[in-house]
């Protein structure tokens, strides 16, 4: 029941996740073939440098390194974390702000399964519509002559999964220790917001969370290596942030 009233609750969320996803996706697709043919030109007007690097290796690794861009880098470190932060930040909050907490905790159900079920729901509503994404990408791709390895899309999304996780679990943990629902979302947005805006700067770009998940780690995929560094320390921070959650959870007194 707590499952389902969550699902409930974050339906158009998700929806709007999905559809920004799906609409990225193709659009990047069917842009493809006129980009191809004139990312030179392009490199020269890009004013950052990390970007001049990923139409560099557009150009040179083709159209899995403009789809790991477009999906693993933007889909998951934009809308993704858009989602996770939004999700997130009403797995507790929610309930004290709408002041609906003692009704939620007088039922014969532990804080643990609460924040569980919740947990486990919106970790579904951010990594279905990824995946599903992610797939219908490799289908699109033979329409513009294009193909994509499906071990390494798998790769791909296993390991952007990790990241996405590890904000939203983050988000949770602040959610269990905020009153007000919208500060666990914005602090963790504008935290990204800052990782993304560093990545940008050249003397600065090498302390971005968002390196995590850029080229450098995903386009190696493609030849089946895959970033088992990367992953553990994610999914080690994801756990960190769950058991803070909990135990938050657990201590805190409505």
């Amino acid at each position: 029941m707590i499952a389902r009233h969550f699902l409930w609750e974050q339906r158009f969320l998700a929806l709007g996740y999905f559809l920004l996803l799906l609409v990225n996706m193709m659009a990047s697709v069917l842009y493809w073939p006129e980009l191809r043919d004139s990312i030179p030109e392009m490199i020269k007007l890009i004013p950052f440098k990390p970007l001049q690097d990923f139409a560099r290796a557009f150009d040179e690794q083709g159209f899995w390194a403009y789809y790991g861009a477009q999906h693993f880098w933007k889909g998951a470190g934009m809308f993704g974390i858009a989602a996770a932060g939004l999700m997130g930040s009403g797995v507790v909050a929610r309930d004290v702000d709408q002041r609906t907490a003692e009704l939620l905790l007088s039922r014969p159900v532990s804080r643990a399964r609460i924040l569980c079920e919740r947990w486990c729901t919106g970790a579904l509503l951010i990594l279905l519509p990824f995946t599903m994404v992610a797939f219908i990408g490799g289908w699109m791709a033979p329409s513009v002559d294009e193909m994509l390895d499906r071990s390494a899309v798998l790769m791909g999304v296993a390991h952007s999964s990790t990241f996405l996780l590890a904000v939203f679990t983050l988000t949770c943990w602040l959610s269990a220790l905020f009153t007000h629902q919208l500060k666990a979302g914005i602090l963790v947005l504008g935290f990204m917001l800052l990782n993304l805006a560093i990545y940008l700067v050249k003397d600065l770009w090498d302390w971005s969370l968002y390196n995590l998940i850029d080229l450098d780690v995903t386009l190696p995929m493609e030849a089946g290596v895959y970033p088992w560094r990367e992953t553990f320390w994610l999914g080690g921070a994801t756990l960190v942030f769950y058991v803070g959650a909990l135990v938050s959870f657990q201590r805190r007194d409505f």
